[in-house]
């Protein structure tokens, strides 16, 4: 079972940071995953909100400030004064950053209010110029961005996001062109983790918070979890250093 550092390190790092990601593959995780917005010049940024608020110490939309404006902004310092300094990262350089690393890059398309067509071309562009088509998997809780997903890059892996069980979900994930199932952990999804990876649909698992929790799924056979602490993940499933 893979281990996927959920916004980078973020139980000791300001998440969806370039810092939170360097301090996740110190650990011997096979992913990261991050969140995309779009700024107001139509460049793909990685933060999780549609609002800078609770991140960084401005505020306002993430959409009403250009890539230049948003990196103005300190978004280290409101986790903790020694990352003050660390901004908001644009798509791209996250993209660069990792041809150091043989990681997987699970990327959450946040649901923009317009322009759907273009925000996803312009995320699949980035994916495509600086070809790692094979190192990234796009999730998302908007569906109709799965299927403009695969018209603009088939070869690029999908998967649907949702926080509670899908009624046939393998079934739902191949009509929408979804590759796998990304889903919230809770005492209602646990029946289905095992079902559904049988159907051969990778079946990856977030909100894992406990060691507990991380043993049941890989028990029910799903493909990865997503997690907070990947620190605490890898030393309790007895993973050496790559």
């Amino acid at each position: 079972m893979d281990i996927i550092a959920h916004r980078g390190n973020n139980r000791y790092t300001p998440e969806n940071t370039l810092a939170a990601f360097m301090s996740a593959v110190k650990y011997p995780i096979k992913g990261i995953e991050f969140d995309i917005q779009w700024s107001k010049d139509n460049i793909p940024v990685v933060i999780h909100d549609s609002t800078i608020n609770r991140t960084t110490n401005g505020s306002g939309a993430v959409r009403s400030f250009t890539l230049q404006e948003l990196k103005q902004f300190d978004a280290g310092s409101s986790f903790k004064e020694s990352f003050r300094g660390e901004k908001i990262p644009s798509f791209a350089e996250v993209l660069n950053w990792s041809k150091d690393h043989s990681l997987k890059l699970h990327v959450e398309l946040k649901q923009q209010s317009d322009n759907h067509h273009l925000f996803v071309k312009s995320c699949v562009n980035e994916i495509l110029q600086h070809g790692v088509t094979h190192s990234v998997i796009i999730s998302t809780f908007y569906h109709p961005y799965i299927a403009e997903i695969k018209k603009q890059a088939p070869e690029i892996e999908t998967a649907l996001l949702t926080k509670t069980p899908i009624f046939r979900g393998p079934n739902y994930a191949q009509k929408i062109k979804a590759d796998g199932i990304h889903i919230r952990h809770s005492f209602q999804s646990i029946r289905y983790y095992r079902r559904w990876s049988k159907k051969n649909v990778p079946v990856r698992v977030y909100n894992i918070k406990t060691i507990r929790e991380a043993k049941i799924c890989k028990l029910c056979g799903v493909d990865a979890i997503i997690t907070d602490d990947p620190r605490a993940m890898t030393e309790d499933f007895g993973l050496s250093d790559r």
